[in-house]
């Protein structure tokens, strides 16, 4: 009887940590400047990403620091600009958007993980050749922020935007962020699971169409 209660207790004790896992992502002095439709663009060296894993919410059990040293140490350890490259090569772009709809699954991402803003500190400018299409972005970029933000924002931690235009008839775009995003690891594991099985629905469907026009006849 011991070992039962035992057991039960150690798999809710795991279950309860797992639920309490939070991943904490935070951008300090994040500046990127682009001209967009041309290859000049530029990240400052001084940015610093951070990503933290708490559990029970509180204790942290996992920190690491990323600069654009550390990216480029990796980038040169790991060759994944290369290995990308040659994905891209062996593989159709057309198939790989046949085999996974990037639209639907981005949604469903948004849809099941639950990004809390602790705290964001963003500028951004944007530009077009087009004055009149700037004129509209500003505004529309401005509303989306606002909405996101009142989803997934905390009212009592510092948040401030603004979104402004620039009129250098250029496809331009810049902006400054210093923020803190948290969220659950088990947000992650349920969207896995979610696109994992409409994978297999949308498989098996497809399967199941091939075989009935293959007993079909005219």
């Amino acid at each position: 009887m011991l070992i039962i209660f035992y057991t039960f207790f150690l798999i809710s004790l795991i279950l309860l940590i797992i639920l309490s896992i939070k991943i904490q992502i935070r951008f300090e002095n994040l500046k990127y400047s682009s001209e967009l439709m041309s290859k000049e663009s530029h990240l400052n060296k001084e940015y610093i990403i951070s990503i933290c894993i708490y559990i029970l919410n509180k204790i942290p059990i996992f920190r690491i620091k990323l600069t654009k040293e550390k990216f480029h140490q990796l980038n040169q350890k790991t060759h994944i600009k290369e290995k990308l490259e040659k994905q891209m090569k062996e593989q159709n772009l057309k198939q790989l958007s046949e085999k996974y709809d990037v639209t639907k699954d981005f949604k469903e991402i948004i849809k099941n993980i639950n990004i809390r803003t602790n705290k964001l500190d963003l500028k951004l400018e944007v530009g077009t050749q087009n004055v009149i299409l700037t004129s509209f972005l500003i505004p529309a970029i401005s509303t989306f922020l606002a909405i996101i933000l009142y989803k997934t924002g905390n009212k009592s931690k510092k948040q401030k935007y603004k979104v402004e235009p620039i009129y250098q008839n250029k496809n331009l775009i810049n902006f400054q962020l210093d923020g803190i995003f948290d969220l659950k690891l088990i947000h992650i594991i349920t969207t896995i699971c979610i696109l994992k099985k409409k994978r297999r629905v949308e498989k098996y469907e497809r399967t199941s169409n091939r075989r009935s026009y293959d007993y079909s006849y005219e």
